[in-house]
């Protein structure tokens, strides 16, 4: 086990690259289809008429709508300004008390130990399996104990995907523990509803808590909106706490993800079209010899070819092709980079950056 790394000083910087031109952002999981339609007029109906007054704080249609969509009553249900508020209300919830532990996997979403930081605790972290999730490692070390455990399904940034026996040993490693595992799925709309076996579990009464985010798969990144699915004591309980900051779901994003939930086909559609663009960047990859993870997600972690340098060779992307791609360094895996799938122009357009690279690398 091992104490998990603390991010540099502006990792989350080169979010305000500017839109448009010729810079191809593939660097921050975003889905470059759009929100479901009907979304974006939404958004500018809500504030044309309402910019002035404060939004549901109880934000009570949208929580009965994705009760309704996400097949739970009401009471199971809280939402948050994008899953990053709602992993920061667990850790703020389920850390109170001295010497609780909190568990995550050793490279994984920096926001698990940023929120753990800020109530004062340190994560426990348990090395990755190869590229995959360490089932057998997380579930010895949540029996014995630890009082939080973030698992990130799929797993960011290698895309790993957990199977039903894997979620199950989990949950009974809780159940043994008396702790709370938080199963973050920011990125299981792109694996499909046949891998949701935390929910599943959940719907059935096991104690865990699922979170969703409308950021990824929904294309609503803009606009902030986190779901957070459990047993109703502990959603009650994650509620009490982010009381504290009322009004923290704005308007346009329930307004957004209200009209968004009218069109529930737009996850099939954005997850084909996530699909063969994704099997299109492994397949230019294999052909350009640069080893890479199998995933499930929209993004794919590769290996940079020797001497390895993934920031240098990330920032060479940027500087001379205007393809930005995130290096892992910062999460403990050097010479290794995250890659989001664009769509299939812009793989191809990679591809041939790539290309370009790997031939002035070798020169």
């Amino acid at each position: 086990m091992s104490q998990a790394q603390v991010l540099p000083p502006g990792f989350f910087a080169d979010t305000e690259i500017p839109d448009g031109g010729d810079h191809l952002r593939l660097h921050l999981n975003e889905n470059p289809y759009g929100p479901p339609p009907g979304t974006v007029e939404a958004v500018h109906d809500e504030a044309d008429r309402h910019l002035n007054r404060y939004p549901d704080a109880d934000c009570r249609l949208l929580r009965e709508a994705l009760a309704a969509h996400f097949g739970v009553p009401a009471g199971m249900v809280a939402v948050g300004n994008g899953t990053d508020e709602l992993v920061l209300v667990a850790s703020l919830t389920f850390l109170r008390e001295p010497g609780t532990t909190v568990l995550t996997t050793a490279t994984t979403f920096p926001g698990y130990a940023m929120s753990a930081a800020a109530v004062g605790r340190v994560p426990v972290t348990v090395p990755l399996d190869g590229a995959g999730l360490p089932v057998g490692a997380l579930a010895e070390r949540i029996a014995a104990g630890a009082g939080l455990a973030f698992v990130c399904n799929p797993l960011n940034p290698t895309g790993a995907l957990l199977d039903r026996a894997s979620v199950t040993r989990l949950l009974d490693a809780a159940d043994q523990g008396g702790g709370v595992v938080v199963f973050d799925e920011a990125y299981i709309d792109f694996a499909g509803p046949e891998h949701e076996f935390a929910l599943e579990a959940v719907r059935a009464g096991r104690r865990a808590l699922v979170t969703r985010t409308f950021s990824k798969a929904w294309g609503l990144a803009s606009v902030r909106m986190g779901v957070a699915l459990g047993p109703a004591d502990l959603i009650a309980r994650l509620s009490a706490t982010a009381g504290a900051l009322p009004f923290n779901v704005n308007r346009q994003a329930q307004r957004a993800v209200l009209r968004a939930l009218e069109h529930p086909d737009h996850l099939d559609r954005v997850r084909a079209a996530n699909a063969r663009a994704r099997e299109l960047l492994h397949k230019s990859l294999d052909a350009l010899g640069l080893v890479h993870a199998p995933s499930a997600s929209n993004f794919v972690m590769v290996d940079v070819p020797p001497p390895g340098d993934s920031a240098r060779f990330a920032a060479r992307l940027a500087g001379e092709h205007r393809i930005f791609v995130r290096a892992l360094d910062a999460l403990g895996m050097p010479g290794r980079l995250r890659i989001s799938v664009g769509t299939e122009a812009e793989v191809g357009r990679l591809a041939g950056a790539l290309a370009a690279l790997l031939t002035a690398e070798a020169s």
